[in-house]
């Protein structure tokens, strides 16, 4: 470690502030702020994780060094790569070849193309479907996964298919912004093997992320961000017992905030009460059956059972079928066989579904052309201080889709879910774009309304530690999937 930084920077970013200019009422022009006096380096064969909230700027950051900011962006301090100047000219020659990036929303996938030739047109040298079978394979991909379509993948899946086209490249800086959410615990490990080779490899690597854990597991350095600025930068060591190497209380919020320590102060949920289940009450999953189109099944005879006021937690593998059986229940496919069935009904096309999905991507699931105030509206959401207590600003509602980060959606879409009329929830891998302080914020307002209102949870999520802190009960989707 000692000897990597005493070498010249691959990365420096030098007192860096970034703005935006905007235009109020009367062609008024004001700028919005929202990186300021940054400083950080990363050197060749390093891995320096950036950690904060959503929306702190981490990915304009990233933006920035990429020059794939939007034109009334205003820039000042600077960028340099191998001690020369990043201009714009420099960038246009170098970005996807010797800076890569690993995005964050699996929208950056080409719907149209099938993912295994999206890998193969990065590839330069070489038996093009050849490599790209052979990375699909060290990622854990099925080799028939390049013959599917982005819409055919799990969430999870169509990650490490954007991880591989960063992995096969030639480039020497790569930035992973948000590479690893949604990620089962062996996936996620695999992943972070192969990232950490590429620094073997004496590629510098900037990860992105609001989850500290994962960077802890795969970070020499962690610098917290946090409204626009570095609080800190720490070693992974530093982060221990209750925090008390880690100098800044931002940081320390963020620790204690994780599910495995402090999490939700004086919380205890076994104790919350639930609803006796009695007849035609609660929600049932009886015997569904489910393939794509000359697939295998993902699931045989699934047997399910939500009580109102319950949390039922449900773990499994990634592109094991959670996210289809998630979207039958709430009445998105129909099954093979099998049926569902909500307070003893099944036909709910001429009301308000009383199952509302909280989907895992949700920039798949909001209409870009309307405002978010129109998002909420159409869900019938209009309670001001729910929205507050989960943490939306009220400026935001005049927002497009485009102009908030991928966490500030997901309070969108679970805002959106929790309407006056829904009885149950599906949280398909609800808070993972989000850092562990809003994340239990969210948690404590859900697990409120849960008890106040009778609402059923079924929480799937590939975070054992959460779902020990939140659930009444955890199911193994294996054990269902009969398969």
């Amino acid at each position: 470690m000692g000897n990597i930084l005493d070498k010249e920077p691959l990365l420096e970013v030098k007192d860096f502030s970034l703005s935006f200019r905007q235009y109020k009422k009367g062609l008024r022009e004001t700028k919005l702020q929202v990186i300021r006096n940054l400083n950080m380096t990363i050197h060749e064969g390093e891995i320096v994780a950036v950690v904060g909230a959503s929306g702190s700027g981490k990915s304009l950051l990233a933006n920035a060094i990429l020059g794939i900011l939007p034109e009334h962006a205003l820039l000042d301090g600077t960028l340099n790569y191998k001690g020369v100047m990043l201009t714009q000219e420099l960038l246009e020659q170098i970005r996807g070849k010797e800076i890569s990036l690993i995005p964050q929303s699996v929208n950056a996938l080409d719907p149209i193309m099938k993912t295994g030739k999206q890998v193969q047109s990065v590839i330069r040298n070489g038996d093009k479907k050849e490599i790209q079978q052979a990375i699909f394979s060290k990622v854990g991909l099925p080799i028939h996964t390049g013959k599917k379509y982005p819409f055919e993948l799990s969430g999870g899946m169509a990650r490490r298919v954007l991880a591989t086209t960063a992995m096969i490249s030639d480039a020497d800086l790569i930035i992973a912004d948000e590479p690893t959410p949604g990620l089962d615990p062996t996936v996620l490990h695999e992943t972070i093997g192969y990232i950490k080779q590429l620094a073997l490899d004496g590629k510098g690597i900037m990860f992105i992320t609001h989850d500290i854990e994962t960077a802890l597991k795969i970070a020499d350095r962690v610098a917290i961000f946090n409204g626009g600025e570095i609080v800190e930068i720490a070693q992974a060591a530093d982060f221990t017992g209750k925090g008390e190497e880690l100098k800044h209380p931002y940081t320390k919020k963020l620790w204690e905030a994780m599910p495995q320590n402090e999490f939700i102060p004086g919380l205890n949920v076994n104790k919350v009460p639930t609803s006796k289940a009695s007849e035609n009450i609660g929600l049932e999953v009886e015997g569904i059956s489910y393939h794509y189109r000359g697939g295998n099944y993902l699931f045989k005879d699934l047997e399910l059972t939500v009580n109102p006021g319950e949390v039922v937690g449900l773990h499994g593998y990634s592109g094991s079928g959670k996210s289809t059986m998630a979207q039958i229940i709430a009445g998105y496919l129909k099954p093979k066989k099998g049926m569902v069935t909500v307070n003893g009904k099944r036909n709910f096309r001429s009301m308000v579904h009383p199952v509302q999905l909280v989907w895992q991507h949700p920039e798949k699931t909001i209409n870009p052309r309307w405002q978010m105030e129109k998002v909420l509206a159409e869900g019938g959401m209009s309670d001001e201080n729910l929205l507050m207590e989960l943490g939306i600003n009220r400026e935001w509602l005049t927002r497009w889709p485009s102009e908030l980060s991928g966490g500030e959606l997901q309070r969108f879409c679970i805002a959106r879910a929790l309407h006056e009329n829904v009885k149950y929830i599906i949280a398909d891998e609800m808070t993972t774009m989000l850092d562990t302080i809003t994340q239990a914020n969210l948690w404590k307002t859900i697990l409120r309304l849960a008890r106040e209102r009778d609402i059923g949870i079924l929480a799937i999520s590939h975070d054992h530690q959460l779902l020990k802190r939140v659930c009444n009960r955890i199911i193994n989707f294996n054990d269902i999937a009969n398969v």
